[in-house]
């Protein structure tokens, strides 16, 4: 049997051994030719995706940010802006040295010798540098800010000793007018990065200045009520507010993030709108500066259309601290401060209001039937139930025989209290609802709503019901009813305009860059004052009455020559224990066919007619004067 194997094994094609040498020649091109036919897969059908998946990996989109608007007062004073500036910047790119840390040595070297030569502390560490070639090696590092002209030029001379520095403008939101209408303006941050809508959309983000509060917040985009229906929010379509559109660039890089070139000239951003407002900034210097060493607010009005001229509260901050970056400390004192001074008064304060709220009584109280020429004794108290509420006449034992404009103008309790009883709360309520107390007016700011009297919100609050003390109190202005001095301006304007309550605005128009008007404050009536002429007409003699007579709660406003219509208040707040005086003015008078409305509110003051009258007469005395020439020329909103 074994002879006859081995002829077959010889008679075959091949030996064992070739036959091994063979099989594993086949293994090898096997696999030669599954590679060669993944290879074909991989470059030839697939090859155009995944060179588009190397583009990608390779290009880079660079967020460029908008120039962020301006703001502006009425007489076009520049309240916040942008100033250019120099900024020393590294380019990584630039400054590579083969290994990392030779690297980062070599831009820590540049940036001590820079400082020595400025005379500035080296802003950077191993860490930071290292932190920013780990996110953003595409981007520069900005090492210095703010460079003077002397700075610039002795840091560009030590640069040349280095490579990879550059000087490249930039620009810091400023508040030229410091404290002025502070509360107004508000202030800015830089966006959040993690918080941004089209974070996405970059790989490398440079963000925006973003609005933290006041104008600078609600104008970051325009009001939905601004805005086409039909456009898209954020899009060319719309009109933008003072925050802009960005623009991009395209730059490729390398393995490691650098940028090797860029691949597109940028796109520019479109840069944010102007907004103008209705603030008169020489009435609004007059009304702060009145208000200093005190608490309070001063709102000023156009009664004819609602247009804030003045809005000043006290204390106030300065927006100089905000910029270029707000520093912790300062914020701190202000949050710290027992006094509250980032709470805008004007608009978010509530107070009771006192009698300042007699004349909307007043105006219920002849809707009721009664009759100005209509009499009742004073004799410095009245009683309500097991109380007794008394006058301001009450130590010198009343002011006699009064009636409802002889009442209005010595601001006498018992008589408003006597006739407010029989009128009741449905009918004072309907006036006080009509002139806006309790709803908020719709300012473009953040508002206070106060109080509104009712039954409901007295069971709300304390669970009991409405009795006849909650309305005298009311009909003099205390208990369960509070305003804004926002609110308090605008049912004064009511009344001196005829009865219409206006919706307040604190921006007049929103243009861009060159100067076009993208949108335009229009007049809006809320509400009219629910009484006649006639009525109004009564209520306004007594108002001019309280400033122009002798015995007038408010003579220490009178103006030589001004027909000056107002009202006095003071309303007790506090614990009896730790009672204190809210004290009030409001008022309103005609210039060069113009009508003006104002209310003066004063934490803890004397009275109305001793702490806020005179600052009244003050103030009109000051701003009718003619204005001076300004100084310099006023800005211009397309430059």
């Amino acid at each position: 049997m074994k002879q006859e194997k081995a002829p077959l094994l010889l008679a075959g094609i091949l030996a064992p051994g070739q036959l091994r040498v063979l099989l594993l020649g086949l293994f090898f091109l096997a696999g030669f030719l599954l590679l060669a036919g993944k290879l074909y897969l991989v470059q030839i059908q697939s090859g155009d995706e995944h060179r588009k998946k190397i583009s990608s990996q390779s290009i880079r989109r660079i967020r460029i940010p908008a120039r962020r608007g301006k703001i502006f007062s009425a007489d076009l004073r520049l309240l916040a802006g942008n100033r250019a500036e120099n900024n020393l910047v590294f380019y990584p790119e630039e400054m590579r040295l083969g290994r990392r840390s030779k690297s980062v040595r070599y831009m820590l070297d540049a940036a001590e010798a820079i400082a020595a030569a400025i005379g500035r502390k080296n802003p950077l560490t191993e860490e930071t540098v290292n932190r920013h070639l780990n996110t953003r090696p595409g981007l520069p590092i900005t090492v210095f800010k703010q460079l003077s002209p002397r700075e610039t030029a002795r840091a560009l001379e030590c640069a040349r000793a280095f490579r990879g520095i550059d000087i490249e403008p930039g620009e810091t939101r400023i508040y030229p007018c410091g404290r002025l209408a502070a509360h107004l303006i508000g202030s800015t941050r830089p966006e959040s990065r993690e918080n941004a809508a089209d974070r996405r959309d970059f790989f490398y983000y440079v963000p925006d200045l973003v609005g933290r509060d006041g104008i600078e917040r609600e104008f970051d985009r325009l009001p939905d009520s601004a805005i086409d229906p039909r456009a898209v929010p954020g899009s060319p379509a719309a009109p933008l507010g003072l925050l802009g559109l960005p623009g991009y660039s395209l730059v490729q890089v390398d393995h490691l993030g650098y940028i090797r070139q860029s691949l597109i000239e940028k796109i520019e951003p479109l840069h944010g709108n102007n907004a103008i407002l209705t603030i008169d900034s020489r009435a609004q210097e007059i009304a702060e500066s009145l208000l200093v060493g005190k608490r309070g607010a001063f709102i000023l009005l156009d009664a004819a259309n609602g247009d804030i001229l003045a809005a000043a509260s006290n204390p106030a901050y300065d927006l100089g601290e905000f910029t270029p970056i707000l520093r912790r400390e300062y914020y701190q004192s202000l949050l710290n401060n027992p006094e509250r001074p980032l709470i805008n008064r004007a608009f978010q304060g509530v107070y009771t209001p006192g009698s300042i709220l007699k004349p909307l009584v007043a105006l219920a109280l002849l809707n009721a039937g009664v009759k100005p020429e209509s009499t009742l004794f004073c004799d410095g108290g009245i009683s309500v139930g097991n109380a007794t509420i008394r006058c301001a006449s009450w130590r010198s034992g009343g002011h006699g025989e009064v009636n409802l404009i002889s009442a209005l103008e010595k601001s006498c309790n018992p008589y408003m209290i006597a006739h407010g009883l029989k009128t009741g709360l449905g009918r004072i309520a309907t006036v006080l609802a009509s002139a806006g107390i309790g709803r908020k007016t719709g300012v473009e700011l953040p508002e206070g709503s106060g109080t509104f009297p009712s039954d409901a919100a007295k069971r709300r609050l304390y669970r009991t019901g409405w009795n006849a003390y909650d309305t005298a109190l009311l009909s003099i202005g205390q208990g369960m009813v509070t305003v804004t001095p926002l609110q308090a301006a605008l049912f004064t304007a009511a009344l001196a305009n005829g009865g219409d309550v206006w919706q307040p605005h604190l921006v007049r128009q929103v243009v861009d860059p060159y100067g076009n008007v993208v949108r335009e404050r229009k007049p809006l009536r809320r509400s009219r004052l629910a009484t006649t002429p006639e009525h109004l007409e009564t209520v306004r003699q007594g108002m001019y009455n309280v400033v122009n007579s002798p015995h007038g709660s408010g003579r220490e406003a009178a103006l030589p020559g001004f027909d000056l219509y107002g009202k006095t208040g003071s309303a007790e707040v506090g614990p009896r224990s730790d009672r204190r005086l809210t004290t009030w003015f409001i008022c309103f008078v005609t210039r060069n066919g113009k009508t003006y409305a104002a209310a003066i509110m004063i934490e803890e003051g004397r009275s109305g007619g001793k702490s806020c009258a005179p600052l009244a007469a003050e103030f009109f005395s000051r701003y009718f004067q003619p204005a001076p020439e300004p100084p310099e020329k006023k800005a211009n909103p397309a430059e």
